[in-house]
């Protein structure tokens, strides 16, 4: 496929791009002495820069300033039993008066120097009375049941090159939005998650207690992409209504809106290093945003069809893009230019994942699964395919890819199909189909998005029938 001209590349005038490059970045480095050593960086500078100053992630919170949630709050809550029989004592809508989102790092509350995020919500009128949330778990079913249930994943094939994964199963259901979940991101400390939903709101859960906290309202249409920035209090949407949206977790409020998308956009990210977020959406454009003054500091047009998602990266290649028109591009952002164009697929590419300390590329499409070596973006291996048969197969739409950090790799289809992965080997350790929760229709089961929390442990996946679903190992491996 012939790679967009330099032409093609719009980017800022040099006037413009001369007054961005002026301002300085904030960019925090470590230290054994002074933990946030703040350091004057120049864009492109920074860009140019082989190794990035990143914060470690023992220097970059303090979990000292979490602070518990508040108990008084409560929401529908399913007992763990299948009459799904609900309890007086919390049917009651909740009350968002002594919770708070995202704590926020210590360097950012001292700054601020503001009142905390309690007392702020103190203050604050109720978020909404009709909030609620529905929680069933699977913890009372017989062994016949847990076999056969829709809440528990089939149990799949022996690993062929001795990994040993455990076995992941269906620990609860959250059923809270009205529409079908298309977006999760957890937050720093690993305590809240936050969804987003085709019915246009954006919900923050307890993780720990699967209880719906707060529920965000902005959006006009279906939010597409959610992400949260480890080093700002921040939170970033995008929706099928052209906007991308910054949320200050700290108010629970949006405090930017970024215009220029043509059409809906379906995917965000946030740079790790830079102010910066990078999205794609039904205009087959890719931009980068400076999240400060909402510029577009570039608009690459190279793709010919929508772009499903898109990651950044703190080194090269900085952007990552996958398409309809089933090509996956990399962008960079020193040259401001597609820097190569993959196109080993034969049809659209919905997406994929980075892993192996983000060394590697696994891209997922109807016709198959494949693994690249980056930077260079060189051809490793087919990952296997999902069992499936003559009919299902080169039409099973894998809609989500996730991977941790102890090298597992989790798919979800259109159709409801999953599977859990030996990144290393390209293996499937585990597979299954999903089912809708009761009152759904049949076709409803597909999954839409996945994302592992910080630990690893845990997995959550968004669903065409409007629930939540939490995953966790199973004791034995």
């Amino acid at each position: 496929m012939m790679e967009p001209s330099s032409e093609m590349v719009t980017s800022f005038s040099s006037s413009r791009l001369s007054q961005f490059t002026n301002r300085p970045f904030v960019i925090s480095s470590t230290s054994s002495k002074v933990p946030y050593n703040d350091q004057t960086w120049n864009f492109l500078d920074a860009l140019c820069t082989s190794t990035l100053p990143v914060m470690s992630p023992e220097t970059r919170y303090d979990p000292s300033l979490v602070k518990p949630a508040a108990t008084t709050d409560s929401v529908r809550l399913y007992s763990d039993s299948l009459d799904l029989s609900i309890d007086d004592e919390y049917s009651k809508t909740i009350r968002a008066t002594e919770l708070s989102a995202f704590p926020l790092p210590r360097h950012i509350e001292s700054k601020l120097g503001k009142r905390s995020i309690l007392d702020k919500l103190r203050a604050q009128p109720l978020v909404s009375s009709s909030d609620s949330a529905l929680v069933l778990s699977n913890s009372t079913l017989s062994k016949d049941e847990l076999t056969n249930s829709a809440l528990v994943p089939l149990l799949g094939n022996t690993p062929k090159h001795g990994h040993n994964h455990k076995k992941w199963k269906l620990n609860k259901v959250l059923l809270g939005h009205t529409g079908q979940v298309t977006s999760v991101a957890f937050d720093p400390f690993n305590k809240y998650f936050a969804t987003g939903s085709a019915d246009s709101t954006i919900k923050i859960w307890n993780l720990a207690a699967s209880r719906l906290d707060l529920t965000l309202t902005g959006h006009i249409m279906a939010v597409r992409g959610i992400v949260v920035s480890d080093r700002h209090p921040y939170m970033f949407t995008c929706s099928e209504d052209k906007t991308v949206k910054c949320w200050d977790l700290e108010k629970n409020a949006i405090i930017r809106d970024y215009h220029g998308h043509l059409s809906s956009v379906y995917s965000i990210d946030v740079h790790p290093t830079l102010d910066l977020i990078v999205t794609g959406g039904r205009d087959s454009s890719v931009r980068v945003w400076d999240i400060r003054t909402k510029t577009a500091v570039y608009t690459f047009p190279g793709h010919k069809s929508s772009v499903n998602q898109v990651r950044a990266r703190a080194t090269n290649p900085q952007v990552i893009s996958s398409s309809m028109d089933s090509t996956v591009k990399t962008w960079d952002l020193i040259a401001g230019k597609c820097d190569k164009t993959l196109t080993y697929h034969s049809k659209s590419v919905r997406s994929f994942a980075l892993g192996a300390e983000n060394e590697q590329l696994i891209t997922a499409s109807s016709d198959g699964i494949k693994k690249f070596q980056l930077p260079d973006c060189s051809y490793l291996q087919n990952v296997e395919f999902f069992e499936t048969n003559k009919i299902e197969h080169g039409n099973t739409i894998i809609n989500t890819l996730a991977t941790n950090a102890d090298g597992v790799m989790f798919g979800g289809c259109d159709n409801g199909k999953f599977a859990f992965w030996d990144w290393q080997s390209g293996e499937i350790f585990q597979q299954g189909t999903n089912i809708a929760v009761p009152g759904s229709l049949e076709g409803e089961k597909g999954i839409l998005c996945s994302q592992f929390d910080h630990s690893g442990l845990r997995l959550i996946t968004g669903n065409v029938d409007k629930s939540i679903k939490i995953w966790g190992q199973m004791e034995i491996a």
